[in-house]
């Protein structure tokens, strides 16, 4: 009876045992289970979210879901709570940046409604403004780790989860910022500090102009002259779109493109949109190098460039070789060789770092006018990457 007794005793605990790892088996699966399903998820997001069009219906459906439950619901509706922060901001964005109020207020319309006070007008640029000022700030602290962790932080969960959702969910935040979005937001309050250059004009000279069927005339040339030249300032001023290599960043004009069938890995070259297709189109191309020089050496790498140059050309009377260097913008030493034959005309920007350099090549077939400036605007904003902050 007794030997009975144990034999049962044995098989219960083992029943107990086996159910307990049971129990740990399935618990660890669901919990692994719902790790990948959030994994899943918030990968998911974020490739909606880096859509060109944006599905906003599809978005803001998979934000408010949820998924998980115990301790991942509380991790899930930390990262979702934060995702939705970021996409509202990015959407806030966007909606000021592609508004048409921006485009229609130096129009014939808008200084028949509102001058020549233009009282509407200055307001809502100043707002304009300041939200564009606000929403950039709220769009660099989101990618803060103090701002990412803020949104974990109040759950009062075990460290497992808090790190599963930095690690495994967020990541490191810097990788997901787009430092394009800062750039636009920036190029926009600049075309609006132009924009109330003119506009202060107006109305600092409010008798001397009238409006002429869908023209404004100016009662002296002296008026007209400058406001031709804000309105040329303005132009010349607009933020191109901003490029990002490995190297380096720079802007081209926003009718300017890459020619994605020309270029290559490590050379990039660019030309005006709708000429892609041309036989012979101007173009820029950009590309990296190393030479053997110190940055205060690049006299010497100049005389290299320019030996190697005389070289090529030899003795050919019917070309024409031309150097001078400057300082760019950004306070970099660029050297710039210009070489013309009879057809065609080549102009070779060096950029010239330590041990290093960013060739600006420049071939145009007549009229160069339009391609020095996108010239001009890729060195003026150029920037070594480990320079960029």
């Amino acid at each position: 009876m007794k030997k009975r007794f144990i034999i049962t005793l044995v098989v219960v605990i083992v029943l107990v045992l086996i159910v307990g790892i049971i129990a740990i088996g399935i618990g660890l699966y669901h919990d692994f289970k719902q790790e990948s399903e959030l994994i899943s998820e918030c990968e998911q997001i974020k490739e909606l979210t880096n859509e060109e069009n944006l599905d906003t219906e599809k978005i803001n459906e998979m934000l408010t879901r949820r998924i998980s439950d115990g301790e991942y619901l509380q991790v899930e509706e930390a990262l979702k709570e934060y995702l939705t922060a970021r996409f509202q901001n990015i959407t806030k964005i966007s909606e000021i940046l592609n508004n048409e109020k921006l485009e229609n207020i130096l129009t014939i319309d808008n200084y028949k409604n509102d001058g020549p006070e233009f009282a509407t007008t200055k307001e809502y640029i100043e707002n304009t403004k300041q939200e564009l000022q606000d929403l950039k700030k709220r769009y660099e602290e989101l990618f803060t780790e103090e701002t990412v962790m803020s949104y974990i932080n109040n759950k009062n969960l075990d460290s497992y989860y808090v790190d599963f959702y930095k690690q495994e969910l967020i990541g490191n935040p810097e990788d997901s910022k787009d430092n394009i979005v800062e750039h636009e937001i920036d190029g926009i309050i600049t075309i609006l500090n132009s924009y109330n250059s003119v506009i202060d004009f107006l109305i600092t000279n409010k008798n001397s102009w009238k409006i002429e069927g869908e023209n404004i005339v100016f009662a002296n040339q002296e008026s007209s002259e400058k406001f031709l030249e804000l309105i040329n300032d303005m132009l010349e001023n607009i933020p191109g779109t901003l490029i990002e290599k490995d190297f380096g960043t720079y802007e081209i004009p926003v009718d300017w493109i890459e020619s994605v069938a020309h270029s290559t890995n490590d050379k990039f070259f660019y030309v005006k949109e709708g000429q892609e297709n041309e036989n012979r189109p101007d173009n820029i191309s950009v590309n990296e190098g190393t030479n053997k020089y110190p940055a205060d050496e690049h006299e010497k790498f100049r005389s290299a460039i320019l030996n190697q140059l005389s070289m090529q050309i030899g003795g050919d009377e019917n070309v024409e070789l031309n150097a001078n260097g400057s300082n760019t913008k950004n306070g970099y030493v660029v050297y710039t060789f210009n070489i013309k034959d009879k057809d065609t005309t080549t102009t070779q920007y060096y950029i010239v770092g330590d041990y290093k350099y960013v060739l600006i090549h420049e071939t145009t077939f007549g009229d160069s006018n339009e391609t020095d400036s996108a010239a001009q605007k890729i060195i003026d904003t150029f920037k070594w990457k480990e320079q960029e902050e």
